[in-house]
């Protein structure tokens, strides 16, 4: 146990909230240690103590991350309870309830794709691959449950899948993802664009390409 985890779990939320506001702000590169000290209202040798440098802090932040996508989305959805589509649109609206409570969090998991960070996306490669296997457990049981067709790859259609979900996340992050869906949905810049709207273009897809109708 480290200085940092012997803190009460409430002022190491509250650091790593703050952390991650900058971080998600100004990105890992913009964002300053002593910014974050004093919107964190703690000193300099304070988070020294708890962190050996503002790179094992960001670690700490993207850990926080995953533990949230597993704890709240992952884990939720790894079976299917009403009917394989029910899941996908649980999932996506989950994610969607997630941007609004860990705005932030979200973000920074969303910029981990940029070239910028592979250091810090290959350090962590195998804790957020973890959706990955989540979302086949979810494919295989469709597949049992004869709501995808037998002839599908369970592989390719999970990666699939994870995709649209990866999307549908940068959307709410990112304007260009939310123009790609424009895009897509032949929907003008200055025409209102739904998450329910994406929500159901991704589940119309889904639905032609498992090759089940509802």
């Amino acid at each position: 146990m480290n200085a940092f985890t012997r803190l009460p779990e409430e002022k190491q939320l509250h650091i790593l909230d703050v952390a991650t506001e900058c971080f998600a702000d100004k990105g890992y590169y913009g964002a300053g240690v002593k910014e974050i000290c004093q919107k964190a209202n703690i000193s300099n040798g304070a988070l020294y103590k708890y962190f050996k440098n503002k790179e094992k802090l960001f670690l700490t932040v993207l850990n926080r991350c995953q533990h949230i996508l597993v704890s709240h989305l992952y884990r939720k959805h790894k079976h299917i309870e009403e009917s394989f589509l029910a899941t996908v649109h649980s999932y996506l609206k989950e994610i969607e309830r997630l941007h609004m409570k860990y705005p932030n969090y979200i973000k920074v998991y969303a910029n981990l794709g940029s070239n910028n960070m592979e250091k810090f996306s290959q350090e962590l490669h195998d804790n957020f691959m973890e959706s990955g296997s989540y979302v086949l457990e979810m494919v295989k049981e469709a597949k049992k449950r004869n709501e995808i067709q037998l002839n599908i790859d369970e592989k390719s259609f999970s990666f699939l899948l994870d995709n649209y979900f990866l999307l549908f996340l940068y959307s709410l992050v990112s304007d260009y993802h939310e123009k790609r869906f424009r895009t897509f949905l032949r929907i003008g810049k200055n025409e209102q664009l739904t998450n329910e709207e994406k929500v159901e273009f991704i589940l119309n897809s889904i639905q032609i390409l498992s090759g089940k109708t509802k």
